[in-house]
Protein backbone atom coordinates (compact mmCIF):
# COMPACT_ATOMS: atom_id res chain seq x y z
CA UNK A 1 0.00 0.00 0.00
CA UNK A 2 1.67 3.64 -1.04
CA UNK A 3 1.78 6.35 1.43
CA UNK A 4 -1.39 8.09 -0.23
CA UNK A 5 -3.86 5.22 0.47
CA UNK A 6 -2.26 4.29 4.01
CA UNK A 7 -2.96 7.91 4.90
CA UNK A 8 -6.61 7.70 3.81
CA UNK A 9 -7.37 4.53 5.48
CA UNK A 10 -5.49 6.08 8.45
CA UNK A 11 -7.56 9.03 8.26
CA UNK A 12 -10.89 6.99 7.88
CA UNK A 13 -10.20 5.04 11.09
CA UNK A 14 -9.71 8.35 12.82
CA UNK A 15 -13.02 9.50 11.77
CA UNK A 16 -14.77 6.52 12.61
CA UNK A 17 -13.11 6.85 16.46
CA UNK A 18 -14.12 10.09 16.76
CA UNK A 19 -17.59 9.72 15.69
CA UNK A 20 -17.57 6.62 18.49
CA UNK A 21 -16.35 8.90 21.56
CA UNK A 22 -18.32 11.26 20.68
CA UNK A 23 -21.23 9.32 21.00
CA UNK A 24 -20.27 7.47 23.93
CA UNK A 25 -20.42 11.41 25.15
CA UNK A 26 -24.02 12.13 24.28
CA UNK A 27 -24.54 8.35 25.96
CA UNK A 28 -23.28 9.74 29.08
CA UNK A 29 -24.67 13.11 29.63
CA UNK A 30 -28.30 11.48 28.93
CA UNK A 31 -28.13 8.76 31.12
CA UNK A 32 -25.43 10.04 33.95
CA UNK A 33 -22.31 9.49 34.82
CA UNK A 34 -21.39 8.19 38.39
CA UNK A 35 -19.28 10.73 39.97
CA UNK A 36 -16.94 8.93 41.98
CA UNK A 37 -15.82 6.26 38.64
CA UNK A 38 -15.39 9.65 37.28
CA UNK A 39 -13.14 10.74 40.00
CA UNK A 40 -11.17 7.41 39.85
CA UNK A 41 -10.68 7.55 36.31
CA UNK A 42 -8.80 11.00 36.79
CA UNK A 43 -7.15 10.18 39.07
CA UNK A 44 -5.74 7.34 37.85
CA UNK A 45 -4.75 9.44 34.44
CA UNK A 46 -2.90 12.05 36.69
CA UNK A 47 -0.58 9.14 38.14
CA UNK A 48 0.31 8.06 34.68
CA UNK A 49 3.53 8.86 33.89
CA UNK A 50 6.20 8.82 31.20
CA UNK A 51 10.12 7.87 32.48
CA UNK A 52 13.02 9.64 30.11
CA UNK A 53 14.74 7.23 27.24
CA UNK A 54 17.58 5.67 28.53
CA UNK A 55 16.89 7.37 32.23
CA UNK A 56 18.15 10.22 31.61
CA UNK A 57 16.45 13.51 30.70
CA UNK A 58 17.23 15.29 27.07
CA UNK A 59 19.80 18.03 27.72
CA UNK A 60 18.82 21.35 26.29
CA UNK A 61 20.85 22.91 24.94
CA UNK A 62 21.65 20.32 22.48
CA UNK A 63 20.10 17.46 20.21
CA UNK A 64 16.81 15.13 20.74
CA UNK A 65 16.73 12.15 18.30
CA UNK A 66 13.26 11.90 17.42
CA UNK A 67 12.92 8.22 18.38
CA UNK A 68 14.24 8.37 21.46
CA UNK A 69 11.13 9.62 23.27
CA UNK A 70 9.89 8.81 26.73
CA UNK A 71 9.23 5.40 27.47
CA UNK A 72 5.52 4.75 28.63
CA UNK A 73 2.12 3.93 27.84
CA UNK A 74 0.03 4.68 24.16
CA UNK A 75 -1.76 8.18 25.40
CA UNK A 76 1.07 8.72 27.75
CA UNK A 77 4.44 9.20 26.60
CA UNK A 78 2.94 8.96 22.55
CA UNK A 79 -0.03 8.83 20.90
CA UNK A 80 -0.72 7.02 17.30
CA UNK A 81 -3.75 6.82 15.11
CA UNK A 82 -2.41 3.01 14.09
CA UNK A 83 -1.59 1.05 16.42
CA UNK A 84 1.14 -1.17 14.04
CA UNK A 85 4.37 0.44 13.97
CA UNK A 86 5.04 0.24 9.98
CA UNK A 87 9.25 1.00 10.52
CA UNK A 88 11.81 -0.47 12.67
CA UNK A 89 12.06 -2.21 15.84
CA UNK A 90 14.63 -0.28 17.17
CA UNK A 91 13.35 -0.27 20.64
CA UNK A 92 10.93 -3.12 21.15
CA UNK A 93 6.99 -2.71 21.24
CA UNK A 94 5.37 0.54 20.48
CA UNK A 95 2.90 2.24 18.41
CA UNK A 96 5.02 5.00 17.02
CA UNK A 97 6.47 4.49 13.45
CA UNK A 98 10.09 4.54 13.77
CA UNK A 99 12.21 4.77 10.30
CA UNK A 100 15.24 3.00 9.70
CA UNK A 101 17.38 5.74 7.37
CA UNK A 102 21.02 6.04 6.71
CA UNK A 103 20.98 9.74 6.59
CA UNK A 104 19.63 10.43 9.84
CA UNK A 105 21.73 11.24 12.63
CA UNK A 106 21.29 8.20 14.62
CA UNK A 107 20.24 5.97 11.87
CA UNK A 108 16.56 6.12 12.59
CA UNK A 109 13.71 8.42 12.71
CA UNK A 110 9.88 8.87 12.88
CA UNK A 111 7.62 8.41 9.78
CA UNK A 112 4.17 7.81 8.59
CA UNK A 113 2.87 11.11 11.09
CA UNK A 114 -0.16 12.26 10.58
CA UNK A 115 -2.64 15.12 12.35
CA UNK A 116 -3.21 14.51 16.09
CA UNK A 117 -0.55 12.42 17.24
CA UNK A 118 1.84 13.08 19.72
CA UNK A 119 5.76 12.43 21.32
CA UNK A 120 6.59 13.07 24.06
CA UNK A 121 10.59 14.18 25.94
CA UNK A 122 11.67 14.90 29.62
CA UNK A 123 14.15 17.40 28.76
CA UNK A 124 15.79 19.45 31.44
CA UNK A 125 16.25 23.55 30.07
CA UNK A 126 19.80 24.36 31.37
CA UNK A 127 19.60 27.99 31.15
CA UNK A 128 17.22 30.53 30.47
CA UNK A 129 17.04 32.18 27.68
CA UNK A 130 16.34 32.36 23.76
CA UNK A 131 16.59 29.28 22.06
CA UNK A 132 16.82 28.23 17.94
CA UNK A 133 15.32 24.79 16.81
CA UNK A 134 16.53 23.28 13.98
CA UNK A 135 14.57 20.11 12.35
CA UNK A 136 15.65 17.76 9.92
CA UNK A 137 12.65 17.01 8.17
CA UNK A 138 11.60 14.70 4.96
CA UNK A 139 8.41 15.52 2.89
CA UNK A 140 7.37 14.40 -0.63
CA UNK A 141 5.59 17.16 -1.07
CA UNK A 142 4.14 20.51 1.00
CA UNK A 143 4.07 18.72 4.18
CA UNK A 144 2.04 19.87 7.36
CA UNK A 145 2.15 21.43 10.43
CA UNK A 146 3.21 20.90 14.12
CA UNK A 147 4.60 22.86 17.14
CA UNK A 148 6.59 21.75 20.80
CA UNK A 149 5.05 22.10 23.65
CA UNK A 150 6.45 22.43 27.29
CA UNK A 151 4.59 21.32 30.19
CA UNK A 152 1.35 21.88 27.78
CA UNK A 153 1.95 25.68 26.84
CA UNK A 154 2.87 26.04 22.95
CA UNK A 155 6.30 27.17 22.68
CA UNK A 156 6.90 27.91 18.96
CA UNK A 157 3.32 28.22 17.51
CA UNK A 158 2.80 26.21 14.07
CA UNK A 159 5.73 25.27 11.88
CA UNK A 160 5.51 24.36 8.29
CA UNK A 161 6.93 21.38 6.67
CA UNK A 162 8.09 22.07 3.04
CA UNK A 163 8.56 20.05 0.15
CA UNK A 164 11.85 18.70 -0.01
CA UNK A 165 11.89 16.70 -2.74
CA UNK A 166 11.19 13.25 -1.40
CA UNK A 167 10.40 11.62 2.40
CA UNK A 168 13.99 9.73 1.21
CA UNK A 169 15.32 13.42 1.29
CA UNK A 170 15.85 15.34 4.47
CA UNK A 171 15.70 19.26 4.64
CA UNK A 172 16.76 20.85 8.06
CA UNK A 173 14.20 23.87 8.95
CA UNK A 174 14.27 26.85 11.73
CA UNK A 175 12.20 27.64 14.28
CA UNK A 176 14.06 31.31 15.75
CA UNK A 177 13.58 33.21 19.12
CA UNK A 178 11.59 30.08 21.36
CA UNK A 179 12.10 31.90 24.84
CA UNK A 180 12.82 28.78 27.62
CA UNK A 181 12.87 29.34 31.37
CA UNK A 182 15.72 26.63 32.68
CA UNK A 183 14.24 23.58 34.66
CA UNK A 184 12.81 20.26 34.24
CA UNK A 185 9.75 19.95 31.43
CA UNK A 186 7.61 17.29 29.49
CA UNK A 187 8.56 18.05 25.77
CA UNK A 188 6.14 17.12 23.57
CA UNK A 189 6.00 17.24 19.58
CA UNK A 190 2.68 17.48 18.53
CA UNK A 191 1.08 17.26 14.69
CA UNK A 192 -1.35 19.83 13.81
CA UNK A 193 -2.26 18.92 10.39
CA UNK A 194 -1.59 16.70 7.34
CA UNK A 195 0.20 18.72 4.26
CA UNK A 196 -1.35 17.96 0.40
CA UNK A 197 0.66 14.42 0.84
CA UNK A 198 -1.67 13.02 3.62
CA UNK A 199 1.10 13.12 5.80
CA UNK A 200 2.47 15.71 8.39
CA UNK A 201 6.55 14.96 8.07
CA UNK A 202 9.14 12.43 8.40
CA UNK A 203 11.70 14.13 11.01
CA UNK A 204 15.67 12.78 12.46
CA UNK A 205 16.14 15.06 15.35
CA UNK A 206 15.41 18.28 17.46
CA UNK A 207 18.28 20.78 18.23
CA UNK A 208 17.95 23.55 20.50
CA UNK A 209 20.85 25.84 19.77
CA UNK A 210 21.09 28.86 22.60
CA UNK A 211 21.33 32.51 21.02
CA UNK A 212 24.46 34.40 22.49
CA UNK A 213 23.64 37.79 23.43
Amino acid sequence: MNRRLFALALSLLYLIGLTACQNDAVETASTGADPEEAAADSAEAAAATTTAFGGKRHAIPGRIEAENYDEGEPGVAYHDLDEKNHGADYRGVTQVDIEPRTDASGNHGIGWTKAGEWVTYSVVVQESGTYDVSFPVGSGGPGGTFHLEFDGQDVTGPIEVPDTGSFHTLKTIKKEGVELEAGEYLMKMVMDADGETGWVMDVDYIEFEKKSL
